[in-house]
Parts: structure tokens; C-alpha cells; sequence
């Protein structure tokens, strides 16, 4: 069973897509109760099992019950996939505590709360845990203070998660560069212009394709000795 945080839209659905297209039942988890008709409509189009939880992934109380939710639901967990995310961005001496705070809790914090929650199971099943950072936790990135800070804990927590537990668990960050989605839909054209100069095949990458890499990375063909490690897919950026 695969566990996807913020999956009702953009990359988490994607992802769960993705991984509906394996025949994998799915738990799809969001703090948007849009997240219901998203795991409706993976069941009805992939045929397969997709119940949905709602879930803040700050609040610890939230991340038990729905992880406790799935085991019930499936009696294992094989996957977890740590995609819930926000930005605020601006730059830092423009950035209120909310923006700092809202940014780590919810980037960082909160897949530490779900690993935390998981990986007893995650032992169980010999599972894998796919953290979805950013090239900006390896980079930086200018106006982005809070969201590099939190990509670039969760790149060092991967690693860290790999020597606690490697011999039972792999761990793996995605670290997309720019990607077309509803969040980056909003930046001024000259922003989007200057990240896709910087990307040696001249355009975005898409959600499929972070998708794709997830699920590569869950499958042990190709990986069984391969843990810890921060995968790029930024078009060579």
C-alpha cells in the first residue's frame, strides 16, 4: 500500500496516478476534503482500492490517526511518500514568523511526523519512504529563504533516516528543478524565463515526470542497493 501526503491535486496526484497505473491501493491524504473525489476518481479510472484521509500534516494528533487509518484499512504500509508542501515566498527581511513557521512545519516538520508515524510498518514490509523536495535544498534560491531551508533539512533528515534504518527501509529525496504546476503558474513571466535558461533542455519539467521518478525509486528492480540518496530530476539544471 502506498500513503501519498497532499495528494488531492498537482504532483501528490500525479504521484498517485502513477502509482495506480502499478496497481498499487492507495491511501491519499490532504488537509483539502478535495482529496475524496481525487481518490474517487483514481479508484474509477485505474480500478483500483483509493481511500482518502484528511489529515493536517503539522498536527501530530492528525498524522497518527490517518497513518493508524490506513493500517486498519490495508494492514501494511509499503510506501510513504512525504509530498505535502507550501510556499511562501519573498525575501527574508520581508518574511513574517508565520511565513518562516507555515513553510518548515508543513515542508519539513511534517514528513518527519509521517516518517515518524510510519516506520514501524515501513520496517514490517522492507518499505520506502520518498521524501519530494527540491533542486532549491541543494541551491538555495533567492526569495525562498524558508522553502530552501525546509527542502534542505529534508535532504539531510533522507540521509539521516537511511543510517537509523537502511537495513530495513530505503530512503530517497526527489529534488525537482522547475516544474509546471499551480504553484509555479503564478510567478512573474521573467522568473519562469530565468529558471527554464538555466535548464539545459530549455523547458519546465512536469508533474508526470516527478511522478515517474517516484515511482522508480519504490520499485526494487534497480535499487536494492541503493539508499539515501537525493535523485535530481531538473532537466540538468
Amino acid at each position: 500500500m502506498v500513503l501519498v501526503t497532499g495528494a488531492a491535486r498537482g504532483i501528490g496526484k500525479h504521484i498517485a496516478e502513477a502509482f495506480a497505473e502499478q496497481r498499487s491501493k492507495l491511501m491519499l491524504v490532504d488537509l483539502s476534503p478535495a482529496v475524496e473525489a481525487t481518490a474517487g476518481q483514481i479508484a474509477q479510472a485505474y480500478a483500483v482500492e483509493a481511500k482518502h484521509g484528511l489529515a493536517d500534516v503539522t498536527d501530530s494528533k492528525q498524522v497518527k490517526t490517518v497513518v493508524e487509518a490506513a493500517i486498519t484499512a490495508y494492514g501494511t504500509l509499503d510506501v510513504l511518500v512525504n509530498n505535502a508542501g507550501i510556499t511562501r515566498d519573498k525575501l527574508l527581511l520581508q518574511m513574517s514568523d508565520a511565513d518562516i513557521d507555515a513553510v518548515i512545519d508543513t515542508n519539513l516538520k511534517g514528513a518527519l511526523k509521517f516518517t515518524r508515524e510510519s516506520i514501524r510498518y515501513l520496517r514490517k514490509s522492507s518499505g520506502v519512504i520518498i521524501n519530494i523536495s527540491s533542486i532549491v535544498g541543494i541551491t538555495g534560491n533567492a526569495g525562498q529563504v524558508n522553502y530552501s531551508a525546509a527542502k534542505g533539512g529534508l535532504n539531510s533528515a533522507t540521509l539521516s533516516i537511511c543510517r537509523e534504518y537502511g537495513k530495513s527501509v530505503r530512503a530517497y529525496s526527489i529534488c525537482p528543478g522547475f516544474i509546471d504546476t499551480d504553484m509555479t503558474a503564478g510567478l512573474p513571466q521573467a522568473i519562469k524565463d530565468a529558471f527554464i535558461a538555466r535548464t539545459p533542455m530549455a523547458r519546465p519539467g512536469y508533474p508526470r515526470e516527478v511522478a515517474e521518478a517516484v515511482v522508480a525509486c519504490a520499485t526494487l528492480y534497480g535499487n536494492s542497493f541503493k539508499n539515501g540518496n537525493l535523485i535530481r530530476v531538473t532537466g540538468g539544471m
